[in-house]
This record gives C-alpha cells, sequence and structure tokens, in this order.
C-alpha cells in the first residue's frame, strides 16, 4: 500500500486529488466518499495552504537569480552583488552659444566671467523646464565690445542640463562600522553628482571625492565614494573603510552632495532656451543672447528592468577595463546609454579589410541625437577608452551601414471566407510586413527573413490562401550636381549573378542631359550602364560594375534629382532572398515606399 504523496504537481486541484488518492489507501478510509463528506473541506483547506506556500517558494526563488527576478528591488541587489550599478534618472541636455554686447559700455571689462549654474528656461509640451549651466564660463573683448562665453575648455558650444541643484548635507559618524548616508530623492541624477568632505561643520577646505566607478586606481589612501539606488528606489552614499576601497570621512567631518534633480526624458526635445536673468556689469544687468546649437537630448528614466537583466552581466565580465571588444560596448553603453540605440564593436582581425590591433565601433545613435552631440560623444568615448584600455589598441569608429528591403508581395485572396472588405485585408498585410521590420529589424545583428513574414501574411485573415515576395536590396548614395564622380557600395547580401531576363541592378530616375536616367546592368552581364528612360536609349555604355556584395560606379553624373529625394537610391536583388543576414556594421530596414502588395482574388481572377 502506497504511504507516498505525488510531489510533481502543484497546481490546486492535482494537490486535492493526490491528497485524496493518499487517504484512501489507508484502511481507515476504504471505501469512503471523499466528495460527499466534510472531510472533503478540509482537503480544500490543505491544497490551497499547499498551493499558496508553492507560489511564494517559487516567487521568491525567481527573484534570487538575475534572470527570473520581477521586482526591481530584487533586480538592483543582485546587480549589487556583481558590481553593477543601474543607471538613475539622467538629465537632458542641449548645447548652446552664449554672448552679450556691450559695445555702448564704458569703461568695460576686459573679460566676464558667469557661474556654474547660470539657470534658462525652455518649454517642452507646454510644461516649463529649468536648464542650467555646469561650469564657469569666461569671455573676452574682441576689442568692439562683443563677448562670446566659453568653457574652460576654450569651446563656444556650452552643455547645459535639465535640472533643479540640490545639496544634501550630513555630519559624518564612526557609530558603526561602514556607515551609510541616505539621500531621499528619487529625481536624482547619479552622474551629476560632486561629494566633498569637509574638515568640519564650519570649515570651508574641501577634498572633492571621485566616484568609485570612475576611479583607475584604488589604494588606502583613495578618495572615492559609492552612490548607488536601494531597493526602495532612493539613494544611498557610503565610502571606503580606509583599507581596500580608499580613505573614510572622519567623525565630525561634514559631507555635502550637489546634484541635479531632473525630469528625465519629458525635458528632451527643448529647443528654445530662455535665461532666467541677466548679466551683471559695473552694477547693471545686460542681457545675454543666446542661440542654439542642438536641441535636448540624452534625458531618460531609472534604468529598465530588462536593460538592468542585460547590462548587469557583461558589466561584471568587463571588470571596469577594456580588453575584449565586448568589454568597449559594455562600458561605453554603461556611461553613454541614454543617447544610444544600440552598439556593435569587433576586432579589427574581423574588418573587411583586416587591421590588427584596433577596435571598431560602430554605434546607432537615437534619432533625436544631432551631429554635434554625436561628434561629442565619439570624443569623450576616446577619452574613456584611454583611461580604461588595458592593451595598446586604437579605437576608430565605422558609422552604421543601412541596407534598405524593398518588397513585392503578392497574395491569394477568397472573398467567401472573410465578411472584410479586399482593401481591409491588404492594409491589414501591409501593416503586418511594417509591423515585422519594426521588431525584428533596425538594429546590428537583427535578420531579415522572408518565410517568417510570409508566415505573419499568411496569418492575417483565414480568406488569405498563400503568399509570396520578391526581394531587393537598396543602398543611397548623395552624389554633388553636376560633378562627375566614383562610390563603392556594399549591401548586407551577396547580390545575385546577372541573367538574360532580370535587370539585378537598377537605379530611380535622376536628370542627365536633360533627360530623366536610371542605372541598371546590362542583361546576362554585371557591367552598368545608364539607361535614358526616355528614347529608350543606353547614354554611357559603361559606368561600373559589380561583384560579390560590391557595386563599383565610375564617372557618373547626375545634373539633378527627380522627385523629393535627394539621393540615389540604388536597388540589387540578393543572391539568397530568403534570408538577408548583416554583419559588422550593417543595419537592415524597410523602404516602405518600395512596398508594393499585390491581391489575386482566387474566386475572379483579378488582380489588385
Amino acid at each position: 500500500m502506497s504511504t507516498t504523496i505525488k510531489s510533481t504537481a502543484l497546481d490546486f486541484d492535482a494537490i486535492k486529488n493526490n491528497l485524496k488518492i493518499f487517504l484512501a489507501n489507508k484502511s481507515e478510509f476504504a471505501d469512503y466518499n471523499f466528495e460527499a463528506s466534510g472531510l472533503s473541506n478540509i482537503l480544500d483547506v490543505l491544497a490551497y495552504n499547499t498551493h499558496y506556500n508553492a507560489l511564494i517558494a517559487n516567487f521568491a526563488l525567481n527573484e534570487s537569480f538575475l534572470g527570473t527576478a520581477q521586482l526591481r528591488s530584487s533586480l538592483v541587489s543582485l546587480s549589487e552583488g556583481i558590481g553593477y550599478i543601474p543607471d538613475s534618472k539622467t538629465s537632458a541636455q542641449g548645447t548652446i552659444n552664449m554672448s552679450i554686447n556691450l559695445s555702448s559700455v564704458t569703461p568695460r571689462p576686459s573679460q566676464i566671467q558667469i557661474p556654474s549654474g547660470f539657470k534658462f528656461n525652455s518649454t517642452v509640451d507646454e510644461e516649463t523646464y529649468v536648464f542650467q549651466t555646469t561650469e564657469t564660463l569666461t569671455a573676452t573683448d574682441n576689442g568692439e565690445g562683443s563677448f562670446v562665453f566659453k568653457t574652460s575648455s576654450g569651446s563656444s558650444d556650452i552643455v547645459i542640463r535639465e535640472g533643479t541643484s540640490r545639496t544634501k548635507t550630513f555630519l559624518a559618524t564612526k557609530s558603526v562600522d561602514n556607515p551609510i548616508y541616505i539621500i531621499s530623492d528619487k529625481n536624482l541624477d547619479i552622474s551629476t553628482a560632486i561629494v566633498r568632505v569637509f574638515e568640519s561643520s564650519t570649515s570651508t577646505i574641501s577634498t572633492t571625492y571621485t566616484d568609485l566607478q570612475n576611479a583607475n586606481t584604488i589604494s588606502s589612501a583613495s578618495t572615492l565614494y559609492i552612490l548607488k539606488e536601494t531597493p526602495n528606489g532612493l539613494f544611498e552614499l557610503s565610502f571606503g573603510n580606509g583599507t581596500t576601497l580608499g580613505v573614510a570621512p572622519d567623525e565630525g567631518n561634514k559631507i555635502t552632495v550637489e546634484y541635479l534633480a531632473t525630469n528625465g526624458s519629458d525635458a528632451n526635445t527643448a529647443k528654445v532656451f530662455e535665461p532666467q536673468s541677466q548679466v551683471t556689469v559695473n552694477s547693471v544687468g545686460y542681457s545675454v543672447t543666446v542661440s542654439t546649437v542642438a536641441n535636448a537630448v540624452g534625458g531618460s528614466d531609472k534604468e529598465s528592468l530588462e536593460s538592468i537583466r542585460k547590462n548587469a552581466p557583461f558589466q561584471y565580465a568587463s571588470q571596469n577595463r577594456m580588453v575584449t571588444a565586448v568589454d568597449y560596448s559594455s562600458l561605453i553603453l554603461r556611461n553613454f546609454s541614454t543617447l544610444i540605440k544600440d552598439i556593435q564593436s569587433f576586432g579589427g582581425e574581423y574588418a573587411l579589410e583586416p587591421e590588427f590591433g584596433t577596435i571598431f565601433m560602430s554605434i546607432l545613435f537615437n534619432d533625436d541625437v544631432t551631429a554635434t552631440t554625436v561628434q561629442t560623444t565619439k570624443d569623450s568615448i576616446q577619452d574613456l577608452a584611454k583611461q580604461l584600455s588595458v592593451a595598446s589598441f586604437s579605437l576608430k569608429f565605422d558609422d552604421p551601414v543601412k541596407t534598405f528591403i524593398e518588397l513585392d508581395v503578392f497574395f491569394q485572396f477568397n472573398q467567401r471566407l472573410t465578411t472584410l472588405s479586399k482593401n481591409t485585408i491588404q492594409n491589414s498585410a501591409n501593416n503586418a510586413i511594417i509591423d515585422y521590420f519594426s521588431t525584428n529589424t533596425g538594429k546590428f545583428n537583427q535578420s531579415f527573413r522572408r518565410s517568417n513574414l510570409l508566415t505573419l501574411i499568411d496569418n492575417v485573415s483565414p480568406a488569405v490562401l498563400s503568399s509570396r515576395m520578391n526581394v531587393k536590396m537598396q543602398r543611397r548614395f548623395t552624389p554633388t550636381l553636376t560633378s562627375v564622380q566614383g562610390f563603392t557600395i556594399r549591401y548586407a547580401a551577396e547580390i545575385a549573378s546577372p541573367d538574360d531576363v532580370n535587370q539585378i541592378i537598377t537605379s530611380n530616375s535622376f536628370r542627365f542631359r536633360n533627360k530623366d536616367c536610371i542605372i541598371q546592368n546590362k542583361l546576362n552581364s554585371n557591367k552598368l550602364q545608364v539607361f535614358n528612360t526616355e528614347d529608350k536609349e543606353i547614354v554611357i555604355d559603361n559606368v561600373g560594375d559589380y561583384s560579390g556584395d560590391t557595386v563599383n560606379i565610375v564617372g557618373l553624373q547626375v545634373d539633378s534629382f527627380v522627385g523629393s529625394d535627394s539621393f540615389i537610391k540604388l536597388s540589387a536583388t540578393p543572391a539568397n532572398q530568403s534570408v538577408i543576414t548583416p554583419l559588422r556594421t550593417d543595419i537592415v530596414e524597410i523602404d516602405t515606399t518600395k512596398l508594393v502588395s499585390t491581391t489575386v482574388d482566387v474566386e475572379s481572377g483579378v488582380t489588385n
């Protein structure tokens, strides 16, 4: 007779049934009708309690691992255990030029300074946000009374950050080992924090401490601090222990933390910055002239759960040093994630033209990041690499290369199998195509798979009986008008071999010698020609060729563009239309203007 309860099933009904089987095997309950007795209610309670405890145990176990935890407090604690500090809110930052005209002032100073914290108002969606400078600005008279403000590095491009300046003050204590100081502000931007330690509460002499994450070397004498999120969403400040993590403030020292409390992503896109005050010269206030160089970008909320789950293990593996290509990506994301949509890095040995001793970095910036901010960020990344790289590698940027997909889709449609109109079904199919590309492409290492897309189209409606599609790749280039030029254009996949039926290479129209022309390959040849679409004549017999994944264009002249595009679209049929897998810096996207869907009515044989 069995005396064992099965423990493999943990749902309510299975637990109760196992309990009944266990009791039924006891001689005391032989032939007992459990369902018609009060004992059934007791079994319900036992099964409920067992099921409830099983759920608690399961949830608790899930919260113990980065890969399964769902609570932010759990992820914050787990990531802390491997040395990863999740990003706090990050303030949006804009770039401006500032100047003041004192040509009518006599006498006037030769130099003017504006201290850090000069404030500006800006409006986004009818909400007003405060931006401010983060360093002392200096302007020198040009001899005619015009003063242009510059940063300490001599740049006239001034970065301003959104947020409200706040200062928290603590008195150091030794009542416990490694005391922790809590900052009760969920809007704190860790990257703006400045921690100073004064000898006493009245002292004006201070030592500025360094964030542990930015430290290159650590000794018992290092002045370092750790500022991180707590499980309840606030922030805690701590210091070294006087040995391995540097010196700690002495008892009675005053600790100040200056930072910006920010609104995060809400202030992004701010573009007009109005000074809150004037600059005083000779006891008179004068207005500052401000021009926007770059709209506000980079503001973000606290790091998401999925981001913590993904980035923490890689950050742990890199150990705050740049050795492998993955280390470069991980540490750059840690410092500049608010500006970056995706990142790809690889060793020079994997480049198209191998370059040993080099790390290639390709960064896909967010759409609202301006060219000025892109260049500033790249310069900052180079500085970071010089600090953290432990090998003699040079870092080179290789911008993303976008290959656009053109689709010609056909699907059979039976009106009798749906109450929806043909146009509705066709629109649904087009939406399914666009959603597929939005979800599965647009970043590095994301492939286009024709079979997956065809399955989605077939699932749009029972009235869609089958579907097929022709695929082309498209690259874009911008020629200098009226100039004779050459271009080397590489696609994300190999180009099909020429045949005697189809044009493998073709472009959109452009004007040349007062005629609409296109580029196309000669049938059964990889030679490229300029073809006059009006007179159906070949204008230039040889304008380049193609092989593998590359098109070489030589001696091309474009006099003007046709239509609204200010570039040439060059389309190529891939050797394998089933899949296009981008490598290295390649990214695949769809060109919605080249999406053509055709419906074939199987009842009437009508094509639309």
